[in-house]
Formats: C-alpha cells, sequence, structure tokens
C-alpha cells in the first residue's frame, strides 16, 4: 500500500500542466514536487479523463438548465408510468375477481 500524496489540488495540478507542457522530465517534474513518477502519470491519466468526461457530457453554464429541465421531464414521465401501471394493476385484479366469481 503507498503513501497518501501530499500535495495539494493546486500544486497536483501545476506538476500535469508541466508534464503535458513537456517543460521538464518526468523524473524532474516529479523530483521538484517530491512525488513518484508513477503517482505523476497517475496524476495526468486523472486529469486527462476527467477533461474527456467533462468534454463528452458538454458540460456548460446552459447544460445545467438543459439537464435539470431533462430530469424533471424524466420524473414527470415516470409519475405517469407509475399511475397508470397502478390503474392497469387494479382493473387486472377485479377481472380475476370477476373471473373467480364465475368460476
Amino acid at each position: 500500500m503507498g503513501r497518501k500524496m501530499e500535495l495539494d489540488a493546486g500544486k497536483r495540478l501545476e506538476a500535469v500542466l508541466s508534464l503535458l507542457r513537456r517543460e521538464e522530465s518526468a523524473v524532474a517534474i516529479a523530483r521538484r514536487y517530491g512525488i513518484s513518477e508513477n503517482s505523476l502519470y497517475r496524476l495526468r491519466d486523472r486529469f486527462l479523463e476527467a477533461g474527456r468526461a467533462a468534454v463528452a457530457k458538454g458540460t456548460g453554464k446552459g447544460n445545467d438548465k438543459s439537464q435539470n429541465a431533462e430530469i424533471g421531464r424524466l420524473k414527470r414521465e415516470l409519475d405517469e408510468h407509475k399511475r397508470v401501471i397502478g390503474e392497469l394493476t387494479i382493473a387486472n385484479r377485479i377481472f380475476k375477481k370477476l373471473e373467480e366469481a364465475q368460476g
């Protein structure tokens, strides 16, 4: 089990950006920030993955409103489905009781 990285978020970002800009070798950057080269590469991978996820989602200011609108629409749709299922369940029970009575 490894040691917990003691860099704050700002320093981690600096280290990753230095690596991506190729300002120095990975070994030199890792040494400067007091982390292992593997840790530096892990930070870079997390940084890039988070960026990919953000781009894929299309995050932005207007997106929160559209996501909230979509969530609201889906909740209303779910409520309608629950209502219909409830009505069909009641009708099914009534038909079963009528069938048993005639049975």
